[in-house]
């Protein structure tokens, strides 16, 4: 507690008295400068630390300098570190709702990144392992990023391992610090391995089948891509595409480390949200509109993920949402690319479940009329009848997409099947081959191919595609040889609209079949003819419009709107019903100012407003077996609201009005238009195909120059090699010569060594006679001295004797 209390003893004077906040932090920047215990500075920061937001500019004005200086100098301390940090940030921070603090902000970071030495040692102490002080780094950085990610970039590729160990991050198993990542250090972080990384982590922890750390690594990849077109190209240069369909691959090896196939289609929630993390990295990368989703298109393609798309969303067990999220990163993957829109029309599979047997009840009569039985039997997939058996052969997958789309299959969600909407809706966007081809699909194969088979499909009629609507105009049901009335299918549509009005089916029914009326038979006037044809479907629409009407305001809109379609494209001169018997009965019977009225209500409706263009369905949308707040396609949305205008006004013009030249040229020239746009769109895939082989060949070309280039090093290499051999055989001939006569100079030698050896050995023995004399001589020696010793030992006691007699030793001589 003592240094809290010094922090608190810097804010008062003497005796108790306080100081202003100037003059407070001014002493404690002081002490914080010079202060020559731990302890004192550390009390100093954090106080600086608890007034930081009510004092900030008195704090920023004077004590930024000093707070990246301590940080310096302390560092080592964990709690003026965090301190620091958290102050340093709060100080770069703008508020959110306060405009005239972002220049204060930009200041206080400006001051920090002048010396880059401040950045060097933020790096520096991101090897430090405690979370806090990790944490508070990443928020600093991202902080300062965010007012000048020019200057911090600047000082992190100039300081020492600097990208290193914001690299080393991405190692941290610990969530928050992983992804406190910011959008302008994307660019930064991808050029150091960033992908390949994560993508390892991915597979070291199992791919799908891993835990929340692959979640995070996934979702740390989409923010390094979204809305990053120098990311994303590095993403696809460096190959990271090719390794998105290993992500999908499943552990199939159970707890006794045995292969278990039954565990593929085994989905945990955690699995679900990792599969869904890989199906909106694919979306990320071709969103819409955006200039890098036509090569990413190409790239998926070929790396194989339409397969894998098409397998996942159709042919596995995946839980509902993960279907979901598969369909609508398919549909992003097809959209407006005729190479993948083929390859899905293409595709062939076994669906995943059997279709829902559907009895005959009262219901039926909001569809169409079906066939007869000989069509049924070969169409029974479409149309929900059939065994089993029949469906879980082989079957084109849009037509197992269109099945889940209108709803064949009772366990299919709201959301699943808004999705398979959207992915037939991509499949069809800008394809007017395919629209003709699907539109042709509703006719019945010829009695006598056997090889032939029907798939039949919802009618999707294109908006400028005449081809369609008059392939549409003349399909017609009913079997005439057992005496059934043929019907178009204009005439079934318009009955199920009367069906379903009348037996007052949910709003959303009535409103989808008006709204494929209103775009059948805008600009066609043979389509309004045959519509018109029955009088009862004039009156019924009549009826819906009158003010006296109780049905819902959005289907009187509708039926006004087809209404007036009916008016100003009835051109045909035999018509049933005319332009001079329609206008009248409007006028008369509904009044223009509710034939207005009726058409504004629609298009002010809160549906028509939250219409988006792709059709998504929540799954809070659809709880409680509630159905979803889908009213209005969106492509339709935008068609009404070009045309409504000119809808709304044509009912003012005379029946007499000849057709405008516009609208008879658009008529006439339908087809041509259509024809063109089809040629427009090979001619743009072969100029595509043109440009890549273009592309191809300057690049053989430049291979080629290149290895003309490396012949001619190559032979001026070998030309170089060639004198260099003449040199060294030259020299090795001398070397030769040279070695014969050391050869014979090592001869005489070894001749003279073996004498001088033989003389060695004589020596050896001389020397080892010597050495035994020597030895001889030696004991001679020593016995010599031995006997020496002993007279002198005699001489001394004789004398020690007659010392004893007390004579002189002069006397006995």
């Amino acid at each position: 507690m003592d240094f809290f209390a010094s922090g608190l003893n810097a804010l008062r004077g003497q005796k108790g008295q306080h100081h202003s906040a100037s003059e407070t932090v001014d002493r404690l920047c002081e002490r914080i400068e010079h202060g020559t215990l731990l302890e004192d500075r550390r009390a100093a920061v954090l106080a600086l630390k608890a007034c930081s937001r009510e004092h900030k500019r008195d704090i920023g004005s004077r004590g930024v300098l000093v707070l990246c200086k301590v940080l310096r100098q302390d560092f080592m301390d964990v709690d003026i570190s965090k301190a620091v940090l958290e102050t340093l940030t709060v100080l770069c921070q703008a508020d959110m709702d306060r405009e005239e603090t972002r220049d204060f902000a930009l200041e206080m970071s400006n001051a920090v990144l002048q010396d880059a030495n401040n950045v060097t040692i933020l790096l520096e102490m991101l090897e430090e392992n405690d979370f806090y002080i990790r944490f508070h780094i990443v928020s600093l950085l991202s902080t300062l990023v965010l007012n000048n990610a020019e200057r911090l970039q600047e000082c992190i590729l100039t300081s020492p391992m600097g990208m290193s160990r914001l690299m080393d991050l991405l190692d941290d198993r610990r969530e928050i610090i992983r992804n406190e990542s910011n959008a302008d250090l994307q660019k930064i972080v991808a050029f150091e391995n960033a992908f390949e990384r994560l993508l390892a982590i991915i597979n070291d922890e199992g791919a799908i089948d891993g835990g929340i750390i692959v979640q995070d690594c996934l979702q740390l990849v989409q923010n390094l891509l979204r809305y990053n077109v120098s990311n994303q190209n590095y993403f696809r240069e460096t190959s990271c595409i090719q390794r998105i369909p290993a992500l999908f691959e499943e552990e199939t090896v159970g707890d006794n480390r045995r292969h278990d196939p039954t565990i593929k289609d085994t989905w945990s929630d955690q699995k679900g949200n990792n599969m869904i993390m890989v199906l909106e990295l694919i979306r990320v990368l071709v969103v819409p509109d955006h200039s890098n989703t036509a090569p990413n298109q190409k790239s998926m393609y070929q790396s194989g993920i339409l397969q894998r798309l098409i397998d996942l969303s159709l042919t596995s067990n995946a839980p509902q949402r993960v279907k979901a999220s598969a369909f609508y990163a398919l549909a992003e993957l097809i959209r407006l690319n005729k190479v993948n829109q083929d390859a899905l029309s293409k595709a062939v599979i076994i669906p995943a479940h059997p279709p829902a047997v559907q009895l005959e009840d009262s219901s039926t009569a909001l569809f169409p009329p079906n066939r007869s039985s000989t069509q049924l039997s070969r169409s029974s997939f479409q149309s929900g009848r059939g065994s089993a058996l029949e469906a879980r052969e082989r079957c084109p997958a849009i037509v197992e997409v269109v099945a889940i789309a209108v709803g064949r299959y009772p366990g299919c969600t709201y959301s699943v099947r808004a999705a398979a909407t959207c992915l037939f809706q991509s499949f069809v966007l800008d394809n007017p081959d395919t629209q003709v081809v699907l539109a042709t699909t509703l006719n019945a194969p010829p009695e006598d191919n056997p090889n032939t088979t029907s798939y039949g499909t919802e009618t999707n009629i294109k908006l400028n595609n005449a081809r369609a609507k008059a392939i549409a105009l003349s399909i017609n049901f009913g079997d005439e040889e057992n005496g059934e009335d043929p019907v178009s299918l204009i005439h079934a549509i318009a009955a199920a609209l009367m069906v379903a009005v009348k037996g007052q089916s949910d709003v959303r029914v009535a409103l989808g079949y008006l709204a494929l009326l209103c775009v059948w038979c805008y600009d066609s006037p043979k389509s309004i003819k045959d519509f018109l044809s029955e009088g009862a479907h004039l009156q019924f629409l009549i009826e819906l419009i009158s003010p006296s009407s109780k049905e819902d305001l959005m289907v009187q809109g509708l039926a006004a709107f087809l209404l007036g379609i009916c008016y100003e494209f009835n051109w045909e001169k035999d018509a049933l019903i005319s332009r001079a018997t329609i206008q009248p009965i409007i006028l008369s019977r509904i009044g223009l100012d509710q034939f207005a009225a009726c058409i504004t209500r629609v298009r002010e409706s809160k549906p028509f407003k939250a219409a988006v263009p792709f059709m998504i369905v929540l799954p809070s949308e659809e709880s409680e077996g509630k159905l979803p707040g889908l009213f209005f396609d969106y492509a339709f949305v935008e068609f009404m609201k070009r045309t409504f205008e000119r809808t709304q006004k044509s009912i003012m013009l005379s029946p007499e009005d000849t057709q405008p030249q516009e609208s008879l040229t658009q008529t006439n020239n339908a087809e041509i238009a259509s024809q063109l746009a089809s040629l427009q769109t090979k001619l743009s895939t072969q100029d595509a195909e043109m440009t890549e082989l273009r592309s191809q060949l300057e690049e053989a070309q430049r291979i080629i120059a290149q290895q003309a280039q490396e012949r001619q090093k190559c032979e001026a290499a070998l030309s170089l090699a060639r004198e260099e051999l003449q040199s060294v055989q030259a020299r090795h001939e001398s070397l030769v010569n040279e070695h014969e006569s050391i050869q014979a100079r090592h001869e005489s030698l070894e001749k003279e060594h073996e004498s001088v050896l033989t003389r060695h050995e004589s020596l050896g023995k001389e020397y080892e006679s010597v050495l035994t004399r020597h030895e001889s001589l030696e004991k001679e020696h020593e016995d010599l001295l031995i006997c020496l010793a002993e007279q002198d030992e005699e001489m001394t006691g004789l004398k020690n004797q007659l010392q004893s007699l007390g004579l002189e030793t002069s006397h006995a001589y």
